[in-house]
């Protein structure tokens, strides 16, 4: 990571670090009501958080466009989520980094512009790598198959719309605003 930490400029770091520690700390209110939005909508609709989640890793790479970004962001958010008292522990670390990962791989593939096709590549993978994980110690595999199929079908389509608009629109207010000029 130190490599491609030296092809960002300073300014891009202090963003990515910003903006993920924010939506870290902004998480934690969301953790908390975790438990009661899981009632309310059952496991399927549930997971159109996913998205939400995913915007530590989606929208420092939507704005800085370099390798390391998603990867950097996820990391940070969930430092921040653990320092402002979440529940989940090491797990949010983990899945902070496999959103990162899974945002990268996307994102490498769609050349690092930030389009439709990038975007569902992005969510795409970002489902791959943080279900995976899921699958195997967060027991989605008691799910039965046809839940499960509407469960990463949603996480599809909420780390691809919802993620991906939230962070193309927040770009396109900051890039208004010149908070990103010269990037």
């Amino acid at each position: 990571m130190e490599k491609t930490m030296k092809k960002m400029k300073n300014k891009e770091i202090v963003i990515i670090a910003m903006i993920a520690a924010v939506l870290g700390v902004l998480f934690m209110f969301l953790d908390t009501m975790y438990s009661t939005i899981s009632m309310l909508l059952g496991p399927v609709l549930t997971n159109l958080t996913f998205g939400i989640y995913a915007l530590t890793a989606l929208l420092p790479m939507v704005i800085v466009k370099k390798p390391g970004a998603a990867l950097l962001g996820g990391f940070i958010g969930a430092i921040a989520n653990i320092l402002a008292g979440s529940p989940y522990g090491i797990n949010i670390v983990v899945a902070g980094l496999l959103q990162g990962l899974g945002c990268e791989i996307g994102f490498y593939l769609g050349k690092y512009k930030v389009n439709l096709v990038t975007l569902i590549l992005s969510g795409i993978f970002i489902t791959i790598c943080v279900t995976t994980r899921d699958y195997f110690i967060f027991g989605l595999n008691a799910l039965p198959p046809t839940v499960l199929i509407f469960v990463i079908i949603v996480r599809l389509l909420s780390a691809t719309f919802i993620g991906g608009y939230i962070s193309k629109a927040i770009e396109k207010g900051l890039q208004k605003t010149g908070v990103l000029q010269n990037m």
